[in-house]
């Protein structure tokens, strides 16, 4: 089958066609094990025969070696099918995963809106998980019919016609049971779109988690979590009750049948008589019956989740693919780039958001592609990497592509093989990149150098750092065409110009390469070959410099009338010429808030750093041994303890009532054989009693499953609030050091576990203790040696049972923790699919992740085996049980009634499916608690200190002034690292503007990352308006705090939303920071206005508006302390200029905090602060430090082309 080729392609029908011969193989050896399990049954007639004549002792003898080889050799067959089935469910289970994972890196950009990470994630967990499972009752499923259609057929044998009313109850009931399962079917698609919602929130909470946290917005976005799992687990109940009652029907239908056949049998003639042979062989059938009916509530279960899995995922593979034909890459034109009267959309049925676009672009140009915020310079770049939908026109590309992205794509790997992607290393050509790109000095300070592990999308490198590897990636790929989105706007101006000169510009690395810039920096256009004006999804202008402004449009009244606000930025870049390494490197860029300092460590202690210590992500904690009580008890805690108790007594009220019915059947068969009479009042009396007993069956049954379902889902919610609680309040090195995708697995795989699966284990497990306890009471009292026999095989059980789950326990916790780097590939997947496609590295992603598949398979297929084992010694064991169980019933046959005898051979072949379906239920039981067990884990993290905590003296209104105090204030990110700053003295007044400098490594996001308490103080104290703010809540603080990150981040749902998620804030408030932020005139122009859904990170808007968002958050907040982490990086020069003014104005009596990247920015504050190695080393107002050249920032300002 071909993705997105054939929708009408049957995704069942290709996965039967790839692995038919394993399932014809399962179904021939399920047959022949059919026909072998209902021949002791008949074996049963001959036993109970021989107890009522005087045959040959030898005779009974052979009945129980046969009835033992049957049994035997049936249960081996079956163990065999099971595994054949259990290796194609493996093969199903790692085509589907490779196939989501193929088919998510060529799925068209328009299908994505569809398929955002909560969706696709959930189809690679749960749904592959679903047809996994019932790959593996597939082929049991299709022999349950001819299973039914023999133990008719053999009824028929001994009650003739009668067994017509048994199958005329089955009519009755199967189509209503169907009915039921359908209603189920719904019920489960609902579950799964409510799941697929959660998902997608909980991916973006996990990646927006530092900006949560800053903002104090856990509250609301939790409460978006809690809304949509009350609603997926009011869908799982609403399941579960269906299940009920198709078990009802299906617990029903035994004595339902067994009475309608009896009391055809005997009231329709009155000679005959219900013999023990009758009684006991349809006894026996009908216990056969009810173990195929039993099979198909959850084989129906799981076909419904399965069917609506399979078409999830068919919708998937059929949805569009990304049309490779978009852009020729064709080797014979003569430009790089030819674009003819072309336009573009993100999707077939959307509006064009780039318009007759004409663009040609020769060989080894330097192209500057510039316009406003959301005008489509990004798109032009989608556009030509054949990302959009293209309407009309034409668009050829000559030679492979790289591309730089706007938002930085980092691998959890080391920073060396970051840079190198795909390709071999090649040390001169590796260390001439990193030197050019400004990271050697990086690579100096880091723990392990460029082996460094630079964590989960580089959580531990500033946006400066993230995007000079993004480029050195680039560069190191050696492609002929380089698209690179804004590259320049998050480095401070030295670095900017040395990136410039020495990698992107005429005289640089790439100089000889085709290159596509979109930039905001207005200081570089004269040096590039050809610009490109957008404006409003169209090409407004096009030229070299020169012409441009010779030509006296709108280029060159934009750059007339900014060439004041600019002047200082292009004396940086008037005079742009190449860098040596050692100059470039000497001061790599400013790190943005929450990176950077975590592991920048001093150089010379480099040598004596342990890179354990400095590790970043740690392995994956796993438990050894068997699952602690502790487990067990607090998920019985979870459900509620009457729940339980109340599910425990149903069922072994179900267990007690059914054997209550097979001993009156029993005494029934007995009386009338001893009589040889059938009076039609004994008959109605007798049937009337058996039917009380499976009436009570059925009542009890239903009762003991309402209440397990209660307490499972009450178990299942409860555990994913204080999971979510838990996690939410873990502190940010947390979620630094912990892949997002070992995150996922929790809330993803392991809950599922909790809500779909551990009922049915519970149930079972409950079930096989009863009816094992039951078994062994009846046959003991009728035969009480047979007990003594029960010791040594009760050993050997026990000694089978310890070695299968010391070995299957820890078999199953490395399959799941080798589950988590599958899902951390495929999330790093879903964020850079633009980039392994340009980069054109599908196939090593996709080899890289079939490798991760393997790894994790290995175990899941040793697990099967160990499964295997397992039921291949307790099938041997039981069949000795039956055995034994014969020959002792027939040596007694002088004390012993024929029906007794029938009674204890109808058991001890129970007792042997009870005792494995034990052990296997228990077995799977400790398995899937282990995901219990992971979840506690969760649910126990080290929380940050307390949310709420409130002074006396601590008002509303406070901080009133504004004024901030660092008293020999030192600091780490986690223990065992160094201190990143160390004895801080600084006093910042009230409304005082304050810039915050250094290089990196310097302590500048460690100064914001403490004033928020996003880390703690090694010692020292830092107090607000005289309040130390350790002494109250990390909320009561953040709310009273403001900041503009680097890189803003929002969330799906409405505008309003990312804006106010706290609903604190009427519509005018709303409306005013819009204004002020300046846009109002586009949410104005939104149909929705302020309910305008916002994509997944914001997808559907620029980077420019994205920021200008979290602009007007921040006037919305209007706190006394503003934090800005170079808040204008993303937006055009006219844009800057309007933000700089706001900021001026609007916070103009407020405390502002900058951490500068260029420090021209702060040039007119109050203070400047410069930091050196985690310490204050000049403090003062610019003026003053500017004329003592010995300083520090005066130097800084000199290197920046600024003096």
């Amino acid at each position: 089958m071909l993705p997105g080729k054939h929708p009408d392609t049957s995704l069942l029908s290709a996965l039967i066609k790839a692995f038919w011969p394993w399932i014809l193989g399962v179904v021939l050896l399920e047959g022949v094990f059919v026909i072998l399990l209902l021949l002791p049954p008949l074996l049963l007639d001959r036993i109970i025969d021989f107890a009522t004549d005087d045959f040959y002792s030898w005779r009974g003898t052979f009945y129980a070696v046969l009835i033992f080889l049957v049994d035997f050799v049936g249960k081996t067959l079956w163990n065999n099918s099971i595994h054949l089935m259990s290796i194609s469910s493996i093969q199903f289970q790692s085509a589907l995963m490779g196939a989501i994972f193929r088919k998510n890196l060529t799925m068209a950009n328009s299908a994505r809106k569809d398929y955002n990470s909560g969706t696709l994630i959930s189809l690679l967990t749960v749904d592959v998980k679903r047809i996994q499972w019932f790959t593996i009752q597939f082929a049991a499923l299709l022999i349950v019919p001819f299973k039914i259609a023999l133990i008719i057929y053999i009824m028929w044998r001994y009650i003739g016609i009668s067994t017509l009313a048994g199958v005329a109850v089955i009519g009755i009931l199967f189509p209503f049971s169907f009915y039921v399962s359908r209603i189920g079917w719904k019920f489960s698609d609902k579950q799964m779109e409510v799941k697929d919602f959660r998902l997608k929130l909980m991916n973006e909470i996990l990646n927006g988690i530092k900006i949560l946290k800053l903002y104090a917005w856990e509250i609301p976005f939790a409460g978006r979590v809690s809304t949509a799992r009350n609603d997926e687990i009011k869908w799982i109940r609403y399941s579960f009750f269906t299940y009920l009652v198709t078990t009802f029907v299906y617990n029903c239908a035994p004595f339902m049948i067994s009475i309608a056949a009896f009391a055809t049998y005997l009231l329709t003639n009155s000679n005959n008589v219900l013999s023990p042979t009758k009684a006991f062989v349809t006894l026996t059938l009908m216990e056969q019956l009810r173990y195929a009916l039993f099979e198909l509530p959850d084989a129906v279960a799981d076909l419904i989740q399965f069917d609506i899995s399979l078409k999830r995922l068919r919708k998937y593979f059929c949805c569009e693919n990304k049309d490779e034909k978009v852009v020729g890459n064709d080797p014979e034109i003569g430009e790089a780039i030819t674009v003819k009267e072309a336009s573009f959309s993100w999707s077939s049925d959307s509006d064009c958001v780039l318009k007759d676009i004409d663009l040609h672009v020769p060989v080894g140009k330097l192209i500057a592609v510039i316009g406003p915020v959301g005008s489509g310079k990004s798109s032009l770049l989608s556009a030509l990497l054949g990302e959009l939908y293209k309407r009309s026109g034409s668009v050829d590309l000559k030679g492979s592509i790289a591309y730089v992205p706007q938002t930085t794509w980092v691998l959890n790997r080391s920073l060396k093989n970051n840079i190198l992607l795909v390709k071999h290393m090649v040390e001169e050509k590796y260390n001439k990149i990193v030197d050019l790109c400004c990271l050697r000095a990086d690579l100096e300070i880091l723990p392990a150098g460029d082996e460094t592990e630079i964590g989960e999308k580089g959580v531990n490198l500033s946006g400066g750092q993230k995007l000079r590897v993004n480029l050195s990636q680039a560069v190191y790929q050696d492609k002929d065409v380089y698209f690179l989105d804004d590259p320049l706007s998050a480095v401070d101006v030295h670095v900017r110009k040395s990136l410039f000169s020495n990698v992107i510009g005429n005289s640089g690395l790439l100089k000889n390469k085709t290159r596509i810039l979109v930039t905001h920096d207005t200081s570089i256009l004269p040096d590039v070959d050809l610009i490109v004006s957008m404006k409003d999804g169209k090409i407004d202008e096009m030229g070299t410099y020169q012409d441009l402004m010779e030509k006296k449009g709108s280029f060159s009244t934009f750059m007339e009338e900014h060439a004041a606000y600019k002047t200082t930025e292009g004396n940086e870049m008037s005079s742009i010429s190449p860098l040596n390494s050692g100059e470039s490197a000497k001061s790599a860029d400013l790190t943005e808030l929450g990176g950077g300092d975590q592991l920048l460590i001093n150089a010379e202690k480099c040598e004596d750093v342990d890179e354990v210590q400095y590790r970043l992500t740690e392995d994956e904690g796993m438990e050894i041994g068997g699952v602690r009580r502790r487990i067990y008890f607090s998920y019985v805690k979870q459900m509620g303890i009457p729940l339980f108790i109340s599910s425990a007594i149903g069922i072994m009220a179900y267990v007690s009532f059914e054997a209550g019915g097979n001993i009156w059947l029993s005494k029934w068969s007995s009386d009338a054989a001893k009589n040889m009479t059938n009076r039609s009042s004994q008959t109605i009396w007798r049937l009337s009693i058996y039917g009380t007993f499976g009436l009570a069956q059925v009542i009890s049954s239903i009762m003991g499953g309402t209440f397990l379902v209660l307490g499972v889902t009450r178990a299942s919610k409860r555990y994913h609030r204080i999971m979510l609680d838990s996690v939410l309040k873990s502190p940010m090195f947390f979620f630094d050091t912990t892949p997002l995708g070992r995150i996922v697995n929790r809330f993803t795989t392991d809950m599922e576990i909790l809500d779909n699966q551990l009922y049915y284990q519970i149930e079972g497990w409950l079930y096989c203790i009863f009816s094992f306890i039951s078994s062994f009471v009846i046959i003991g009292m009728n035969v009480p040696i047979f007990l003594a026999c029960l010791i040594p095989l009760g050993l050997l059980y026990y000694l089978i049972l310890k070695v299968h789950l010391n070995t299957f326990r820890q078999i199953k916790r490395l399959e799941s923790t080798g589950r988590s780097p599958i899902y951390s590939l495929f999330m790093e997947a879903i964020q850079g699919v633009s980039s392994i496609s340009a980069y054109g590295a599908k196939k090593d992603f996709i080899q890289a992740f079939e490798e991760k598949l393997d790894r994790c398979f290995v175990c899941l297929f040793n697990s099967w085996v160990c499964n295997r084992w397992l039921n291949f010694c307790l099938n041997a064991i039981g069949s000795v049980i039956v055995f034994i169980a014969t020959i002792l019933a027939i040596h007694n046959r002088e004390g012993l009634s024929p029906a007794v005898v029938g009674l204890i051979i109808t058991y001890s072949l129970t007792v042997t499916e009870s005792l494995r379906w034990f052990v296997r239920t228990n077995s799977e039981l400790e398995n899937k608690c282990i995901s219990i067990e992971r979840i506690q884990e969760y649910c126990n993290l080290k929380p940050e200190a307390p949310w709420d905590l409130s002074l006396e003296n601590l008002t509303d209104n406070w901080p009133q002034n504004g004024t901030i105090r660092f008293e020999d204030y030192s600091t780490r990110y986690r223990e065992n690292l160094d201190l990143v700053l160390k004895e801080i003295n600084l006093s910042i007044e009230a409304s005082e503007k304050v810039g915050i400098i250094g290089r990196t490594g310097a302590g500048k996001s460690s100064i914001t990352l403490a004033l928020f308490r996003i880390i703690e103080p090694f010692s020292g104290t830092i107090s607000i308006d005289d309040i130390d703010i350790t002494k109250i809540g990390l909320h009561n603080l953040r709310k009273k705090l403001t900041i503009i990150p680097q890189d803003p981040v929002l969330f799906t749902g409405t505008l309003r939303i990312n804006l106010d998620p706290n609903s604190e804030y009427g519509d005018d408030q709303i409306w005013e920071s819009l204004e002020k932020s300046y846009l109002k005139t586009f949410v104005s122009n939104l149909s929705e206005g302020l309910e305008y859904n916002v994509e997944e990170g914001g997808a559907n808007l620029s980077a420019g508006q994205r920021q200008l968002v979290c602009l007007s958050r921040a006037l919305l907040k209007n706190s006394k302390i503003l934090v800005l982490d170079e808040a204008t990086a993303s937006v055009d020069v006219e844009t800057d200029r309007l933000i700089q003014n706001t900021i001026r104005t609007a916070f103009a009596d407020r405390t502002v905090i900058t951490i500068a990247h260029r420090i021209n920015t702060v040039l007119d504050y109050d203070k400047i602060v410069v930091l050196e190695n985690g310490n204050v080393v000049e403090v003062g107002h610019p003026s003053n430090l500017l004329e003592d050249q010995s300083s520090r920032f005066y130097s800084m300002n000199k290197e920046a082309g600024l003096l």
